[in-house]
Order: structure tokens, then sequence, then C-alpha cells
């Protein structure tokens, strides 16, 4: 009998020690993030989730009248899933960059596109493809403080000069990097540049394309500004992937590449961006 009773609580013992093993699974389980697919995954699925930004970004990535992403980047990602052949899906939720970045690092999308460049300090979270575009950082400057100051770089080297740029630009890690506390981001372009005619701050920073074309829209407006290139600091465009998705970084790799030699990217930046454009360098 004794031995019976033994047996019985031992057996009661081992199930609650299981339930307890099952249960800390299942919440494992619930926990753990997603995890981004590699290009094995993608392949076998058909898919490939894309992470772009809630708003459109023109010429960059806007919507066609289908609803699907179209523009320069939105026609150059369904390039690639077709290269692929697989279906493109989007995820359109990111209201930041640092969101559409946190959506690669969860597992949320396989690639992030849009604007997004291979800053330091997103590389420290994200992989990132080779870059496919590059843009220059442009400055617009208040002419007649530029002038008091015997010119725009004096100006800008001033450690008192206000300088703001727009969130979501291509060209901000840059210029964080540069202006530090002196840097205001603003929600748009001319909101910025609005900041600079008001005697607020001594420039804008942006992209050249961004600037080109609200300089087309505001030709009178733009007459106080004067215009500084920077051929310095190059932004490339690139896409952000998992840092466990090698092969599919490898495969984006190659595809852009070749997609510079067959001229499909120049074509995609002569039909949005009007002009000619310096697109990724070869290899």
């Amino acid at each position: 009998m004794r031995t019976c009773l033994t047996l019985r609580a031992s057996l009661r013992r081992l199930c609650r020690i299981t339930s307890v093993i099952s249960a800390v699974a299942v919440v494992s389980a619930a926990v753990t993030p997603a995890v981004a697919a590699d290009l094995d995954a993608v392949l076998a699925a058909k898919v490939l989730r894309v992470g772009t930004m809630a708003a459109d970004v023109p010429p960059f990535v806007e919507t066609s009248a289908t609803g699907a992403p179209t523009g320069l980047e939105g026609d150059f990602i369904a390039e690639v899933g077709r290269r692929m052949e697989v279906k493109i899906a989007f995820v359109r939720t990111a209201r930041t960059p640092e969101e559409l970045i946190a959506q690669v690092v969860n597992g949320q999308v396989d690639v992030g596109i849009g604007q997004l460049t291979d800053s330091l300090e997103w590389a420290k979270s994200v992989s990132f493809s080779r870059a496919y575009m590059q843009l220059q950082e442009f400055r617009l400057v208040d002419r007649m403080a530029a002038t008091r100051r015997g010119g725009a770089a004096n100006l800008l080297a001033d450690k008192s000069a206000q300088v703001v740029s727009v969130a979501g630009s291509v060209v901000l890690p840059a210029a964080r990097d540069e202006y530090a506390e002196r840097l205001t981001v603003l929600p748009t372009l001319q909101a910025a540049v609005d900041r600079v005619l008001t005697g607020k701050a001594a420039a804008v920073v942006a992209d050249d394309v961004a600037v080109q074309r609200w300089l087309a829209a505001n030709p009178i407006a733009g007459l106080r500004l004067e215009l500084l290139p920077r051929r310095d600091h190059p932004a490339g465009l690139a896409m952000a992937v998992s840092w466990r998705a090698d092969n599919l970084e490898a495969w984006l790799d190659l595809c852009i590449e070749k997609c510079v030699l067959d001229g499909t990217l120049q074509s995609l930046a002569a039909k949005y961006l009007g002009a000619h454009r310096e697109v990724a360098a070869r290899n």
C-alpha cells in the first residue's frame, strides 16, 4: 500500500512539473518575436514582405490608382519581386523610418525600403543592401544672413547658427552628426524653409530631389535663399534586412548590381526624377 501511495505521489509531481514546463513553453512561444525570412523561406512561400512608410513620399513611394505603391522605389521593389519570382506583400504601417527599421528587426517584414540609408545608427540593428541610388545633400541658406557673415560657409561654421532638417530625410543622419544640438527636425520641408525665411534658422538641410522640387514650386521665395550643394555627403538609398538574412541580402546585392548594369535603375531615375541621376556605382 505504501509503495502504491508513493508511486501516486510521484506521478502527481511529474504531472505538475510537466504542466509547468508546458505553460512556460506556451508563454515563451507567445513572447518570441517573429523571425524575418531568409531567401530560402521567401522562395518557398513565394512572398516577400516589404515594409514601406505609411505616408507617400513622392517621387519615391506613391500610391497608384489601384492602391499599389508606385514611384521610383515602389517600381524598383516590384522589379525585384519579378526577378525573384515572388509576390510582393506591402506592409505600410510605419509612421517613421525608425518604426520601419523596428519592423525589420522584429521580423514583421523581410525587407524595409523607402528612403532608407545605411546610417551607422540603424546599422546597429539591421543589415543593409548595397546602395541602389545616390542622393546629395543640399542646403538652402538665408542669403542676407550669409552676406552679413561673409558667405554661406562662414555662416554654417558659426556654432550659434541654427539649422533645420526634415523628419525622414535621407540626409538627416549625417546632419545630426554634423550639427548636433543646433539642429531642429521639423515634419515638412515647407515648415523648415519657413523657419529660415522668418529668420529663426540659418539654413535648411535636405536631399537634392526634395529641394529642387520645392524650388520649382516656389521660385519667388527661393530668391531669398542661396542653394549650396554638398558633394562630399552623398546619401545612398539601400534596403534594410535582418542580420539573420545573409542569403537574402546577398541576393539583393546581386539583383541591384544587375539592375545597374542593364540600365533598369537609370531608367527609373529618368522616369521619376526627370534628369540624369547618379545611381549606385558599379562594383
